[in-house]
C-alpha cells in the first residue's frame, strides 16, 4: 500500500511538472509579436520634425527578472504591460547588463566600466561606506544642465553614507526611495533600520507594499510634481523581484497552479513578478493620461538575469545571476519611443549597459558632460538597424558575489565568449576555462575552447588586461558585517553633510608610501583610477 501511495504522488507531481512546463510556452497577453528582422529596422523608422519638442525619458529598471519571466518570452506569468512595451516598441534581444546589481547600475549612471569604479566584484551593502566617486559624472547630471527634470523612484544601491554619494548630489532633482537592496518589501527597512524616503525626509507607508509605493510614486511625478512646460529624465529602479521573496496575497492567488520547488518559491517569485507588471503599466498609463506617450523615450531592462534560487527562470539561456553564462548577463530589455522607433520589432545588435547614457545622449541630442574617457559606445545606429550587430569593443563581466575567493568571468567579443571559473583555495587556484560562438550557440551548450586555444589565449588577455584596472581599495565580496557593526534606525538620518566630508579622496599613509605601494602592485592593481 505505501508503494502504491508513493507511485501515486510520483506521477502526480510529474503531471504537475509537465503542466507547468506547458504553460510557460505560451505567452501570457493576447499579443501575436512579430519577428521583424534587424535589417529590416531602418526601413520603418519614423523621421522626427526639426521642431519636434526634446523628447522625456524614463528609464524602468527590474531587479533579478530572469529572460524567461516576461510574457513575450514566453513565461506563464502575467505581463500584459512589459508585453505592451515589446509589442508598441523593439525588443534588443542582445542587450548586455552585468551578473548583479551595484555594477548594472554604475554602468548605466556613468557610461564607464564599473571596473574603474571599484564595484564590479561586488554591491555596495549596508555596512560599507563607499559608493561610486564624486568625480564620476552621472547621466542626470547632463539631462539637468540641457534644461530637463530629473527624478528618480526606487532603489539606489551606489553609495549612502555621505551626501556626495546619493541621488540628490548625482544629477536628481527628486529623489524618493530607497538606499539599500534586500529591503523588506512590507517594513521597509533592512538590518532593522528604516530606508524609505523622500529628498532626505524620512516617510512611512505603512506597510504598504513597496513596489505599488514604487510604482504610485513614480507616477506620482509624471502626474503632479513635474514642470509639464520641460522636457523630464525619470529613472525607476524597482526593487522587484528581489528578495526578501514576498507577495501580495491577491497575486500569488493567480498562482496557485505553479509548484514551489525545493529551492526557490515560484508562486511566490510569478506573483512578485507580477506586481511588477502591474507598477509598469501604472506609469505607462499615467504618461497616456498626459498625453506624453509619443514624444517619451521607455528603456526598460533588468540589472542581470533571474536568480534560479528565489525562481527566476532564464530557459533557454544557460545560468543566471551572479554567473557569467549569458542566462546571467543577457538581459530582457524593450525600447519604446513611438515618434521614432518602429514598433513590435526585434533587434540582434549587442548593446551594453555602458552604452545607454552615449545612445540616449545621441538620440535626444543631449550632450554628455563627461571629462573622464567613458567607455559605453553610441549605439543609436545600430538601435535604428543600420549599425553592425557586434559592438566592436569587447564586454566584460565579473562576479564575486556570494562566495570569498570565487571569480567568475566572461569576455564576450564578436560571437567569441569566454567563461573562467578561477577558485583561490587555502594552498592551491583552481581555473576552469570554456569557449562558446554564442552567436550559433546562444545557450552556451558547445565547449571549443580545445579546438580554438588562440581565441581562449587572445580574450584571457583582454580580460588579464581589464582585471588589472580594479582598484586595490575596490569592493569584493562580504557577506556579512563586520562583527561591530549596527544598522541606523534610520538610513536617511546618517548621511554626513557634503560639508562635513573631506573633498579629496586620500589616497594613502604620505605620498612616498603611495608611491611605493603603487609600484609594487604594477599591473595588478591600482589605488585610483581616471
Amino acid at each position: 500500500m505505501k508503494r502504491i501511495v508513493i507511485v501515486i504522488l510520483a506521477a502526480l507531481l510529474l503531471a504537475g511538472l509537465y503542466l507547468f512546463a506547458k504553460t510557460r510556452s505560451t505567452p501570457s497577453s493576447d499579443y501575436d509579436f512579430a519577428q521583424s528582422e534587424t535589417s529590416n529596422i531602418a526601413q520603418l523608422v519614423k523621421t522626427r520634425p526639426a521642431d519636434a519638442p526634446p523628447p522625456n525619458v524614463v528609464i524602468l529598471l527590474a531587479d533579478d527578472l530572469g529572460w524567461a519571466d516576461v510574457g513575450y518570452h514566453g513565461s506563464d506569468i502575467q505581463t500584459p504591460n512589459i508585453d505592451r512595451l515589446a509589442k508598441e516598441g523593439m525588443r534588443l534581444e542582445r542587450f548586455y547588463a552585468t551578473p548583479f546589481c551595484s555594477p548594472t547600475r554604475a554602468a548605466l549612471m556613468t557610461g564607464r566600466d564599473p571596473i574603474k569604479l571599484g564595484v564590479a566584484h561586488a554591491v555596495f551593502m549596508a555596512w560599507d561606506n563607499g559608493g561610486v566617486s564624486p568625480e564620476e559624472h552621472f547621466m542626470p547630471e547632463s539631462f539637468k544642465a540641457a534644461g530637463y527634470q530629473t527624478a528618480m523612484v526606487g532603489k539606489w544601491h551606489l553609495g549612502h553614507t555621505i551626501e556626495q554619494h546619493t541621488p540628490n548630489a548625482r544629477g536628481f532633482d527628486h529623489f524618493y526611495g530607497h538606499f539599500n537592496t534586500d529591503v523588506n518589501y512590507f517594513e521597509h527597512g533592512f538590518a532593522g533600520g528604516h530606508d524609505f524616503q523622500e529628498n532626505g525626509k524620512i516617510v512611512d507607508h505603512n506597510g504598504e507594499y513597496a513596489t505599488n509605493v514604487h510604482g504610485n510614486q513614480a507616477s506620482r511625478y509624471i502626474e503632479e510634481l513635474r514642470d509639464p512646460n520641460k522636457p523630464f529624465f525619470l529613472y525607476v529602479p524597482f526593487l522587484a523581484p528581489h528578495s526578501p521573496m514576498q507577495a501580495k496575497e491577491e497575486d500569488m492567488a493567480k498562482y496557485s497552479h505553479r509548484i514551489d520547488l525545493p529551492h526557490a518559491p515560484m508562486k511566490t517569485y510569478a506573483a512578485m513578478v507580477d506586481s511588477l507588471d502591474q507598477a509598469i503599466g501604472q506609469v505607462l498609463d499615467s504618461l497616456d493620461e498626459q498625453g506624453l506617450t509619443d514624444n517619451t523615450i521607455v528603456l526598460f531592462f533588468t540589472d542581470n538575469g533571474g536568480y534560479y534560487n528565489f525562481g527566476g527562470v532564464n530557459t533557454p539561456l544557460r545560468g543566471g545571476k551572479l554567473e557569467t553564462y549569458e542566462g546571467g548577463v543577457r538581459v530582457a530589455s524593450v525600447l519604446r519611443w513611438p515618434d521614432v522607433i518602429p514598433a513590435d520589432t526585434v533587434n540582434e545588435n549587442v548593446l551594453s549597459v555602458m552604452d545607454v547614457m552615449p545612445t540616449l545622449s545621441s538620440a535626444t541630442g543631449v550632450a554628455s558632460l563627461h571629462e573622464k574617457e567613458i567607455d559605453g559606445l553610441n549605439r543609436w545606429d545600430a538601435v535604428l538597424g543600420e549599425g553592425s550587430k557586434d559592438r566592436g569593443e569587447p564586454l566584460i563581466f565579473t562576479s564575486n558575489v556570494p562566495i570569498y575567493n570565487h571569480f567568475l568571468y566572461g569576455v564576450l567579443d564578436g560571437p567569441w565568449k569566454l567563461v573562467q571559473k578561477v577558485d583561490h583555495q587555502r594552498r592551491e587556484t583552481t581555473v576552469e576555462t570554456e569557449l562558446f560562438n554564442v552567436w550559433e550557440d546562444p545557450n552556451e551548450e558547445i565547449d571549443l575552447s580545445e579546438k580554438n586555444p588562440e581565441q581562449v589565449e587572445r580574450l584571457q588577455a583582454i580580460l588579464d588586461k581589464r582585471l588589472a584596472q580594479h582598484p586595490v581599495g575596490g569592493t569584493t565580496v562580504k557577506i556579512a558585517p563586520h562583527p561591530g557593526w549596527r544598522a541606523p534606525l534610520d538610513y536617511a538620518d546618517v548621511v554626513i553633510p557634503a560639508d562635513k566630508v573631506n573633498e579629496d579622496m586620500w589616497t594613502g599613509f604620505s605620498p612616498l608610501a603611495t608611491k611605493v605601494l603603487q609600484k609594487n602592485y604594477g599591473e595588478k592593481g591600482r589605488i585610483k583610477y581616471e
